[in-house]
């Protein structure tokens, strides 16, 4: 058989072919870069590209999928209580926490009596929704790729701290209980400052252990039910002892002694009143307990900001005025506000909206232990316009001298204390009724009083006096002795004390009928402070 190449059946190297030299070899196929012919172009086009960009669009798709799912539920390794809850939503972690709640019962016993005890009975009060917040939230602080990361946990466990009262059991149990009084913290009398309220201590069967079983059932989330707690009757101390109330006490007093309050620009212009800040605070035992929108904790104490917002808006910002008006006040000779004539106030312009969150800024500054929020504005200050008041008696000129300002303004005779040396103004050595030398303040004072009493001397005699209607008394001593309308049946003037010549008190100093009341309006007395008054020889 003959082929027209000329080539015979069988090759030269047996296999019964010869391979034929013009036909070409099969060409390799590279996987990495496969190559496909343009129809049109005849050009050849690689596909791979093609393959990796439409993997990183399903890939950016799935992330954008996963980053949309998770936005409004609490992240990838999020647990609560030690339990996940990733790819829940707010309502549907606060609906799991709701019917746990509902759901508790814990067995108790107490001498043979047995009862379930719910979580309404205990007075447990969870705020899930809050809770259920934390744990949507856990994890958003951190770098964006860590936060889908299941690996990387954050586990939410906030504190229950529930009211633990020991009478709730008495109808169960047949205890016999009495409930501890929590200490408490109320305004001083004068309203200037906060003290604390003691609290007391309870009796009964401790109603603590079955919270504390209540709330372990609450945090498993249904995994366990509660065990049987068996009772015994105790003491049973308050959920807030005194030592507690009076580090609350100390931290608020501290805000208001530092006049914790609105500054702009550095400039004082308003001030939170100690009703305020009490009001806006509350005393919380347990710093790891879960806190409602708005507060923020300093320690032991909580702070309340949406209050804080209501009594500047109500109690702050209407007294604001664009135009200032100046302070003006009395002082004595130490430079100590005596009485306030004009309580003045500063020029004020808040920037629109500046003041909107304060009540927020201010529970943070407090917590923080800072006194004064800042916010933007304009202030014009107002001037502190001060009139000095100052009185010296002299004992040996007989004379009682009123300065103000540094510049005497009158001056009076006078008839100080039997035992005052009418020349020299000296003390006899038994000491007895004489007027005091010294720096003293007026403390007391009373337009007329009925002046009465025994005095027993250094001799063992009795001095006795009984002197109605005196006139215009100003107290300086804590011993007793006044600046007053000469006691005298009949008006002796200032010229008749000078001519009589001799000292005839009991220690006091009497002044003229007719300078008295001028007197009496001149030495004023204000609630801490009254005016300086100087004894001398």
């Amino acid at each position: 058989m003959s082929f027209p190449n000329g080539n015979h059946g069988m090759g030269a190297d047996g296999d019964g072919f010869r391979a034929n030299p013009a036909v070409p070899p099969a060409p390799q196929v590279d996987e990495l870069a496969i190559a496909q012919q343009d129809p049109e172009t005849g050009k050849r086009r690689r596909v791979w590209p093609w393959v990796v960009l439409g993997v990183a669009v399903l890939a950016a798709a799935a992330c954008g999928g996963t980053y949309a799912y998770f936005q409004n539920r609490a992240l990838p390794g999020t647990t609560l209580w030690g339990h996940s809850v990733a790819g829940k939503n707010e309502q549907q972690i606060a609906r799991m926490i709701d019917d746990q709640v509902a759901a508790v019962q814990v067995p108790v016993t107490y001498e043979g009596t047995q009862a379930t005890i719910d979580a309404a009975d205990l007075g447990i009060d969870v705020d899930a929704d809050a809770i259920a917040k934390q744990a949507v939230d856990a994890k958003r602080d951190g770098t964006f790729w860590t936060r889908y990361l299941p690996w990387e946990r954050r586990d939410v466990a906030p504190t229950i701290t529930p009211e633990t009262d020991p009478t709730v059991l008495d109808a169960k149990l047949g205890t016999n209980s009495a409930k501890p009084v929590d200490a408490t913290l109320k305004l001083t009398e004068d309203g200037t400052h906060v003290e604390t309220v003691a609290g007391a201590n309870g009796s009964g069967a401790d109603a603590k252990a079955v919270a504390d079983e209540a709330v372990a059932a609450i945090e498993s989330l249904g995994s366990h039910g509660a065990k049987t707690v068996t009772l015994t009757m105790d003491t049973i101390e308050p959920n807030v002892p005194d030592a507690t109330a009076d580090q609350a006490r100390d931290a608020l007093n501290r805000l208001i002694d530092a006049k914790a309050g609105v500054a702009i620009a550095g400039e004082k212009v308003a001030t939170f009143s100690p009703e305020a800040i009490l009001d806006a605070s509350r005393i919380e035992p347990n710093e790891e307990s879960t806190l409602k929108d708005g507060e923020t904790r300093a320690g032991v104490v909580v702070f309340d900001a949406n209050k804080l917002q209501s009594h500047y808006d109500e109690d702050i910002k209407p007294h604001y005025s664009t135009t200032k008006e100046d302070r003006e006040v009395i002082v004595n000779n130490n430079d100590e506000d005596v009485v306030v004539l004009k309580e003045g106030h500063d020029g004020v312009r808040i920037k629109d909206g500046a003041d909107a969150r304060i009540g927020e800024q201010a529970a943070k500054a407090f917590a923080a232990g800072d006194g004064d929020v800042t916010v933007d504005g304009e202030v014009d200050p107002m001037v502190v316009k001060k009139t000095k008041r100052h009185v010296v008696v002299d004992l040996s000129d007989h004379k009682v001298y009123a300065y103000e300002n540094g510049k005497q303004i009158k001056a009076f005779n006078m008839s100080a204390g039997q035992g005052n040396d009418y020349a020299t103004g000296a003390c006899q050595p038994s000491g007895d009724l004489c007027t005091p030398l010294g720096d003293f303040e007026v403390w007391l004072k009373y337009p007329s009083q009925h002046m009465s009493g025994t005095l027993t001397l250094a001799d063992g005699t009795k001095e006795t006096w009984d002197a109605p209607d005196v006139g215009f008394v100003n107290y300086f001593s804590k011993t007793g002795c006044a600046i007053h309308r000469i006691a005298t049946e009949t008006p002796y003037t200032d010229a008749q004390i000078a001519a009589m010549g001799a000292n005839t008190s009991h220690g006091c100093v009497g002044i003229g009928w007719d300078a008295a009341e001028w007197f009496y309006d001149f030495a004023v007395q204000g609630a801490d402070h009254g005016v300086t008054v100087h004894v001398q020889q």
